[in-house]
């Protein structure tokens, strides 16, 4: 019995050893700063768009509104086959100038809702105190938003909802200090290759709502 201990004990006692030093030397080598990543939240403001309010500026619409709407080319002129709505947000990135060094990352959540029967497109473009456009959420272009479901009238009983998230680029992080605006861009369709007459109701409505979370990184040594 004692020799077997003792072999056990010659097998054992360099592993030991080993697993020792590797604990004394990650405990005096652990850095004084200790790396935290805090998140915020920054919310954009929502956009909400009706067809009407297009209507309201052509002089061939009588008011009140009926219930519904049959958008006709002829009766409403209209040399596109969509309207294009924008909605700008005074958002001055540069308020952050003091963190912008510790930016990590930035993600933006958009919250779409398209009531329409038509099919939509939605960008945010970020732009200067100018309104020169600096950089925009979807990089290849705007995001196409599915049309509302429609029952055999042609009229939507949806909406079509959907929730984007979109980590921007290390290139945006870097212009963030120039941007004041945020410019929400709108296209809805007003036709459908399937409906021959499509119907607008007053109560249809696009809407898309904004957020950004910004994730900073940073040392408690610097705190």
């Amino acid at each position: 019995m004692k020799f077997r201990l003792s072999i056990l004990n010659r097998l054992l006692l360099p592993s030991l050893l080993v697993l020792t030093g590797c604990i004394d030397e990650n405990i005096t080598h652990v850095s004084e700063n200790i790396e935290i990543n805090p998140s915020y939240s920054i919310p954009g403001g929502p956009l909400t768009y009706n067809i009407n309010e297009y209507l309201d500026t052509l002089h061939a619409i009588n008011i009140p509104w009926p219930s519904f709407l049959y958008y006709n080319d002829i009766i409403y002129p209209n040399y596109l086959s969509y309207l294009t709505y924008y909605d700008i947000k005074q958002f001055n990135f540069s308020q952050l100038s003091d963190r912008l060094d510790m930016v990590e990352s930035v993600m933006f959540r958009l919250i779409i809702s398209n009531d329409y029967p038509t099919e939509a497109f939605a960008q945010v473009y970020f732009a200067d105190e100018a309104l020169v456009y600096i950089d925009s959420v979807f990089a290849d272009g705007p995001h196409r938003v599915q049309s509302a479901p429609v029952n055999s009238d042609g009229i939507a009983v949806g909406p079509f909802e959907e929730i984007i998230d979109v980590t921007m680029s290390p290139s945006f992080v870097d212009n963030m200090v120039n941007i004041r605006n945020i410019i929400i861009e709108s296209i809805i369709y007003t036709t459908r290759s399937d409906i021959p007459r499509v119907s607008f109701y007053s109560d249809y409505e696009f809407r898309v709502n904004v957020a950004a979370r910004i994730r900073l990184r940073q040392n408690t040594g610097d705190l």
